[in-house]
């Protein structure tokens, strides 16, 4: 314990504190629903990339890059780092295409109902509530583990007070508070990646020391390429974070959120600036597998961690434990700010009644509790599993990957064949992704990631190539 329970209050209180009064600071005038919902889509390029960047960064990414390079050397590493900048890459660009058809938007499932009709419109708000809500379970369990070792908070204490936290930030601003806790986040991941991290390499032997430990644990995977490893793990994250990304409604806020011809290269540079975070984490897991250090590394999640234990005093140790801290409540409230902008626009807004500016904030602002509680509510479960949640969401991601991709640009696909082929996809992928994770045998897994693809794939052809009235692009911007 580096803290005392005491100080450890105190240490999440000046985070809140400090948090808060910076939104409330950055952004004084009072929230209307352009603001609350798309930032009056006034967001630059200097700060869409970074936003676009850093909040791709979840919680659990400050983690699994050094635990890949612990456990799997560079191999492991490179299939982490590659993929994740890769999506932001692929974003770009529809991104760019979003904003020429349906710029004047506000989420993914909007767009969903007016290019095809409700019931695929159902199917996205479905996917996307339980996608933020893994988001916030996950971000509220991920770095649990540090935060109680480092406070001496109990963990279900840990649980309500960060949830509280990611609340109270969350309602005040919406996606501008996400936008401001992401620029904190932004400026202390830097002030570790590139401050402590390069005196951490620098004391303990250099850029050598680096070398000795790329092989991972075992000292084995030195092969950039290597097959097994780009079978059991590069495939399956590959698919889910390109799936993952495309239907993610945080991202799709913030690219709402972007002045016109902003989003492409927001997310283009994102994809770049991104890769150095988990490179430069990454190194502490070369570090530890490096057996001449000698680090003990009791949990290979926290090797990372335990690098900086090792070489840091306390004062880095906090430093390095208030990055991680930001990582987690930026990307748990970016979940409730993007769930916010589903109630008020894919919820409330269907109602008959007219919709006015002061009633969908407060939806929005309820849209956010609903959700906090319900993944508060989970997580506070003992041993949850979140292995089997993020199963059934990386299925249900992947089942809508195809369908996304060419709603935006094949004016033919319908929705007859695509929705039965969405269905399909997922109870077929469903079983097959499960049972291969239950079993431990990679090739059934990554086929259960692959299968729903492939079936909406066939469904979408089908439905495009039968279909006789192409879609009207101009018709979303009436």
């Amino acid at each position: 314990m580096i803290l005392e329970s005491v100080n450890g209050y105190l240490f999440l209180v000046l985070f809140w504190s400090f948090s808060f009064a910076s939104i409330n600071f950055l952004f004084r005038r009072k929230a209307t629903s352009l603001s609350f919902l798309v930032s009056e889509r006034s967001v630059g390029l200097l700060l869409g990339t970074v936003t676009t960047a850093i909040s791709w960064v979840w919680a659990g990414a400050l983690f699994v890059s050094s635990q890949k390079a612990y456990e799997q050397g560079i191999p492991g590493l490179f299939w982490f780092t590659f993929p994740n900048a890769l999506a932001l890459i692929i974003f770009s660009f529809l991104a760019g295409r979003m904003h020429e058809i349906f710029g004047r938007g506000f989420t993914l499932p909007e767009f969903i109902g007016l290019r095809f009709d409700q019931r695929m419109r159902t199917v996205y708000i479905f996917t996307i509530f339980a996608s933020q809500c893994y988001a916030v379970i996950f971000n509220l369990t991920a770095a649990l583990l540090m935060l109680n070792l480092v406070t001496g908070i109990s963990k279900p204490f840990l649980i309500v007070i960060l949830g509280l936290m990611m609340i109270s930030l969350s309602v005040v601003k919406g996606i501008r508070s996400s936008l401001v806790e992401d620029t904190i986040k932004a400026c202390l991941i830097g002030f570790v990646a590139l401050g402590i991290i390069p005196f951490i390499i620098y004391e303990l032997g250099g850029f050598s020391a680096l070398i000795a430990g790329s092989g991972g644990a075992k000292g084995v995977f030195t092969n950039l390429f290597d097959p097994k490893i780009a079978w059991t793990f590069g495939v399956p994250v590959s698919v889910s974070l390109i799936s993952g990304i495309i239907i993610d409604q945080q991202q799709w806020q913030r690219a709402f959120s972007m002045r016109s011809g902003v989003s492409r290269k927001a997310f283009f540079f994102g994809g770049f600036v991104f890769a150095i975070v988990p490179i430069m984490l990454g190194a502490l897991g070369f570090l530890a597998a490096n057996k001449n250090l000698g680090i003990p590394v009791k949990e290979s999640q926290l090797a990372g961690f335990s690098v900086a234990v090792s070489a840091l005093s306390s004062v880095g140790i906090i430093s390095f434990t208030a990055m991680v801290l930001a990582g987690l409540v930026a990307a748990g409230s970016s979940a409730l700010s993007a769930i916010s902008s589903i109630g008020a626009i894919d919820v409330f807004k269907l109602t008959p009644k007219i919709a006015r500016d002061r009633e969908l904030i407060f939806v929005s602002r309820i849209s956010m509790l609903i959700l906090a509680l319900v993944g508060m509510s989970i997580a506070l479960i003992p041993a949850i599993q979140l292995l089997y949640l993020l199963l059934l969401i990386g299925v249900l991601r992947s089942s809508l990957l195809v369908p996304t991709l060419l709603s935006l640009w094949w004016p033919r696909l319908s929705s007859r064949f695509t929705f039965i082929g969405i269905l399909i996809g997922i109870a077929v992928g469903i079983p097959l992704f499960v049972y291969g994770s239950i079993v431990k045998n990679a090739t059934i897994s990554s086929v259960g990631a692959l299968v729903p693809i492939s079936i909406t794939l066939a469904a979408c052809a089908l439905s495009g190539f039968l279909n006789k009235k192409p879609f009207d692009f101009r018709e979303l911007n009436k």
